[in-house]
C-alpha cells in the first residue's frame, strides 16, 4: 500500500517537472520527507534517479511540440559545469548532517515558493553576447551543485535566470532547462547510488507515474500559461517549507 501511494507524488512531481521545466524534485523529496518518513538523504538520491526518465520523456514531448524551444548549445555550455557541480554536491550532501541538510533544503523551498509568487525578484539585466557562454558555465556549476545536494533538477535556478538574464522566452527556458536537467541528475543520482541513498523498489512506482506526468506536463506549458501553475505550485513550497521546518523544531 506504502508503495501504491507514491503514484501520487509522482504523476504531480512529473507533471511540474515538464510543465514547469524545474525537474520535480523540490516535490518528490518534500513528499518523501513528510508522507512517507525518508531521511533527506535518502529522498535526495530516491529523487534524483526518479528525475532522469521523467527529464527524458518532458524534453521529448518538447521537441515534438516544438524543437524550437530547446537552445543546444545554450544547454551544452550548462551541461559543462553542472556534471562537475553534480559531484560536488552529492560529496557535500553525503558529509553534511541530516538535520543541517533537511534545514538547507527546507530554506531552499521557502525561497522557490516566494520567487514563483512573485514576492521575491531580481533586477534582470541582459547578459551580454562576450560573457554569456563562461557565464552559462558558471550556471551549470550552481546548478549541478543545487541539484546533487537537494535532489532537485535545479530548473528552479535555470528558468527564471534563462528567462530574465539571456533572454530566452519562458517556453524555451522551460524546454532547455529540462535539457539540462537530464545529465545533470544522472550524474547526481549515480553519485548518491555509490553512497547507497537510492530506494529501488520505490522508484519502480514513482518512475512511472512521473513519466505519464511529464507527457501532460509538457503538453499543458505548450498551451496554458504558466502563471496560475506556478502560483499554485509556490504555495504548496512554501507549506512544505514551514512543515519541515515544524518537524524539526
Amino acid at each position: 500500500m506504502k508503495n501504491l501511494n507514491l503514484l501520487l507524488p509522482g504523476l504531480i512531481a512529473g507533471f511540474c517537472s515538464a510543465a514547469l521545466g524545474i525537474g520535480g524534485g523540490a516535490i518528490l523529496v518534500s513528499a518523501l520527507i513528510l508522507f512517507f518518513n525518508y531521511g533527506i538523504k535518502r529522498s535526495i538520491g530516491t529523487s534524483l534517479a526518479v528525475i532522469v526518465p521523467t527529464a527524458f520523456v518532458g524534453i521529448i514531448v518538447h521537441y515534438i511540440i516544438k524543437s524550437g524551444n530547446i537552445k543546444f548549445l545554450i544547454a551544452l555550455f550548462i551541461i559543462m559545469g553542472s556534471i562537475i557541480g553534480a559531484k560536488f554536491g552529492a560529496e557535500l550532501a553525503n558529509k553534511m548532517s541530516s538535520k543541517l541538510l533537511t534545514k538547507l533544503f527546507a530554506s531552499l523551498l521557502l525561497f522557490v515558493g516566494l520567487k514563483l509568487i512573485g514576492i521575491i525578484n531580481f533586477p534582470a539585466e541582459a547578459v551580454s553576447n562576450t560573457s554569456a557562454y563562461p557565464l552559462l558555465a558558471i550556471l551549470g556549476l550552481v546548478t549541478g551543485s543545487a541539484s546533487a545536494l537537494f535532489g532537485i533538477g535545479g530548473g528552479v535556478i535555470m528558468v527564471p535566470v534563462l528567462n530574465l538574464f539571456f533572454g530566452l522566452s519562458i517556453h524555451e527556458a522551460v524546454a532547455t532547462s529540462l535539457t539540462v536537467i537530464l545529465p545533470t541528475t544522472l550524474a547526481g543520482a549515480t553519485f548518491h547510488k555509490k553512497f547507497n541513498n537510492i530506494d529501488t523498489e520505490a522508484i519502480k512506482f514513482l518512475i512511472p507515474a512521473s513519466v505519464i506526468g511529464a507527457v501532460f506536463g509538457a503538453i499543458a506549458a505548450n498551451i496554458l500559461p504558466a502563471t496560475t501553475l506556478q502560483i499554485a505550485f509556490g504555495i504548496f513550497m512554501i507549506l512544505c517549507s514551514i512543515k519541515i521546518f515544524m518537524q524539526e523544531e
